[in-house]
């Protein structure tokens, strides 16, 4: 599966910050997703989205952000068909983990997986778009539950029974009559023989199994997870919920979901829109266990630390600082040009003078390439440089000719020379110079208010100069080619190639940046020649804006707090005078992480040097597409109704939405209606329930002749979220949307 390099970049969601690892393991558990599916379709297996991914799909489209793992069903004897088959069909190197193939594996779930564990050989990487992490796919076997809750109950102690006899006599806590004693039981009960001189556990896991899919689809009227369920309750579901799938888009791919979702989500999740991210961060990421893993046996993969040595740091000359040492250097040459014509070093007299007349045109371009060249504020200095350049020609010549001998009178000549100089470079009056040097130019609106201040500051030279960058190849044992967004800017923006500028020759009062990662992110490295230590060194204050914005930190959101160690433990936080940041309460997670990473005696320097003024994201005027001016200052609501809606509820779902373009009709003075159409509802409908389809567009037909009503494609939905002020209709990604630029949603009731 290709995925454009852009894919893996850091990016937000819905306020949650995903770091490029995690995004490269989104992509390598694709991939095996892919796999699964190549097999399911071609034996005609049936699968559906589980659990987070159920949900992901439904409301986001794709990974919630916040979680990191993808989870898949089957009904079981799809489950028992795909593990018979499918290890013939994986890929090399792919294995299914088992209780049956694995050993110490006690699930009664199957995991796909890419490999065993961590592997950075450049074939792997290379494949797995530079994930070294062992990837998979879990797989819960669906069964159905009797409707006879005392056969249930039976069902539930015979359960809990072999699986106590199996973990218990795998622990070695049975002694051989006692072990005997329950086998025999088992055995009696289960109508199943168990062979003593096999594997006991496994043969008792698979009895187990045997229990959960007890009861055929034609026995019960409800469909459950049996281990959950019959351990603790968990949620259980109408049959009808899985009769069949339909597929939704998910991140690039497409994925099957039960027919049921809504009523699946619902009884699962209560109200399934609500974002919740409490908890459960002892997992996340999942690939942790395996880096900690390697680290306790002595492998430790690369990462950032804190260096030690920060405070030792010296910052270059600043731009006048070199002009006067420069100056002085010709002083000196002054002075040892008389020494040597005392002496008679005519070869070395004439070779200091090459020298002097080098250092001259060297501070005349420095000062064209600080202020521009011809611009008023060193023309001065630049013509005295020139007529100094044009003097030591002329005593060069004289001297090749033996015209002069007296060294005293010379070095007055050439000083008095070099006394107009410094006075013309002294009158100079440098404007402060600000540097912006991004890299990405989609990120540009996270700092252009800044710049835009900047430039309106009479007493501010202000140049923008895009820095190039370069996707990761093997963990950063190679690099794409470079990549360069210079332009890609606004047209309005003045760009100055990063080659026609000379960062140590300017030495600008400020530099701000986006990127704090310099080459310590998974996927993405800027151009070596401006990590933060070398601008550090070069400007007098390196700021450092982030480019992006992420709901503010929960004390109880584990996920978010860990995720924040992929921006805030980074060498441009580290590295940079200034931090500015969205608010105060981000300064103290920012002080609150860094001082966890570097040590409680670096509080201060945290607390000092980032800024919580404020994120130039919130100066953005976002520019919404223009409503029609028929539309008046009507309201204008956004209504969507899934085609997997119309397939749980068929008639009904239709009658609902008669009920409800009445209702509009009545408030149409006051409503414009955009109709949100799905995106598959033809390919959903039309050869599963070709009647409930025909009645939907016999619908569509009879109400989008309604001057308050426009039809939306699904295509279309961005530009629908932005022009609407609220939402009625299905749950699923377009109310998601709506709830995330803060505007009302009201989720539609079939049964109302």
């Amino acid at each position: 599966m290709h995925f454009p390099d852009s894919y893996f970049e850091d990016e937000v969601r819905c306020g949650f910050y995903i770091d490029s690892q995690m995004k490269a393991c989104f992509a390598t558990q694709l991939k095996v997703l892919l796999e699964i599916d190549r097999i399911c379709q071609k034996y005609n297996i049936q699968y559906f989205a589980e659990w987070g991914t159920l949900l992901g799909t439904v409301r986001h489209g794709g990974f919630i952000p916040w979680d990191d793992d993808m989870d898949i069903g089957m009904k079981r004897i799809d489950y028992e068909r795909f593990l018979k088959i499918a290890p013939k069909e994986l890929p090399e190197g792919y294995k299914i983990l088992n209780y049956e193939n694995q050993e110490h594996y006690w699930d009664v779930m199957a995991r796909v997986v890419n490999a065993d564990f961590i592997d950075v050989s450049p074939e792997f990487l290379d494949q797995n778009y530079n994930n070294p992490i062992a990837s998979g796919i879990d797989i819960f076997p669906r069964d159905y539950v009797s409707n006879d809750k005392g056969e249930e109950e039976i069902q539930r102690e015979m359960v809990e029974l072999v699986k106590t006899v199996a973990d218990t006599n795998g622990k070695g806590n049975l002694n051989e009559e006692e072990l005997e004693y329950w086998l025999t039981y088992i055995e009696e009960v289960t109508k199943q023989k168990i062979d003593r001189k096999g594997n006991i556990k496994n043969q008792l896991y698979k009895i187990l199994c045997s229990l959960y899919a007890l009861y055929s689809e034609e026995e019960s009227d409800r469909i459950a997870l049996m281990a959950q369920y019959l351990d603790c309750g968990a949620s259980v579901y109408p049959k009808e919920c899985y009769a069949d799938t339909i597929r939704m888009p998910f991140d690039m791919i497409t994925i099957p979901v039960p027919v049921g979702y809504d009523t699946v989500l619902k009884l699962k999740y209560g109200d399934y829109m609500k974002n919740v991210r409490k908890g459960g961060g002892h997992d996340y990421p999942y690939y942790e266990k395996q880096i900690s893993y390697l680290k306790t046996n002595g492998t430790e993969f690369p990462h950032y630390e804190y260096p030690k040595d920060l405070k030792k740091r010296v910052k270059n000359p600043t731009f006048r600082e070199n002009l006067n040492t420069k100056l002085n250097l010709l002083g000196q040459i002054h002075e040892k040009l008389e020494l040597l014509m005392q002496y008679g070093q005519q070869e070395l007299l004439l070779k200091l003078l090459q020298e002097a007349q080098n250092m001259a045109v060297n501070i005349g371009e420095s000062i064209e390439k600080k202020v521009g060249e011809g611009t008023e504020a060193g023309t001065e200095a630049v013509k005295c440089l020139e007529q100094y350049c044009e003097l030591v020609f002329e005593l060069y010549a004289a001297l090749s000719q033996n015209a002069i001998s007296d060294g005293s009178e010379v070095r007055t000549i050439m000083d008095q020379a070099l006394g107009f100089v410094r006075e013309a470079v002294d009158a100079i009056h440098f404007k402060k110079e600000i540097v912006f040097m991004p890299y990405r130019a989609n990120q540009w609106q996270a700092i252009e208010s800044v710049w835009k201040a900047a430039c309106a500051d009479e007493n501010c030279d202000v140049k923008v100069v895009p820095i190039s960058y370069f996707y990761k190849r093997r963990l950063g044992a190679a690099v794409s080619e470079r990549h360069y967004d210079g332009n890609d800017f606004p047209d309005y923006v003045p760009i100055i190639p990063y080659e026609q500028y000379s960062l140590e020759n300017n030495h600008p009062d400020q530099i701000y940046i986006q990127s704090p990662q310099d080459q310590w992110n998974h996927m993405l490295t800027v151009d070596s020649n401006y990590y933060s230590p070398i601008l550090w060194k070069n400007t007098e204050e390196l700021i450092y804006i982030p480019w992006f914005k992420i709901d503010e930190m929960n004390p109880e959101d584990e996920r978010a707090l860990k995720s924040r160690k992929h921006f805030v433990l980074k060498p441009g936080v580290v590295n940079a005078d200034k931090v500015i940041v969205q608010s105060e309460g981000m300064k103290q997670s920012y002080v609150d992480c860094l001082t966890e990473w570097a040590g409680e005696d670096t509080r201060s320097i945290w607390e000092e040097k980032i800024l919580g003024l404020g994120s130039p994201l919130d100066d953005v005027e976002l520019e919404l597409p223009e409503r029609p001016a028929e539309w008046g200052n009507k309201k204008v609501l956004l209504y969507h109704v899934s085609g997997n809606g119309l397939m749980e509820h068929k008639e009904k779902m239709l009658h609902k939405m008669q009920n409800t373009m009445e209702v509009f009709t009545e408030q149409a003075d006051k409503l414009q209606i955009i109709w949100l159409q799905d995106a598959q509802m033809k390919q959903r409908l039309e050869s599963r329930i070709p009647e409930v389809f025909h009645q939907y567009e016999e619908l569509l037909e009879q109400w989008q002749q309604k001057p308050w009503i426009c039809i939306k494609q699904a295509e279309e939905e961005e530009e629908a979220v932005q022009l609407a002020d609220a939402f009625y209709g299905d749950a699923g990604k377009s109310a998601q949307l709506m709830k995330q630029e803060s505007k009302p949603v009201m989720l539609q009731n079939v049964e109302v």
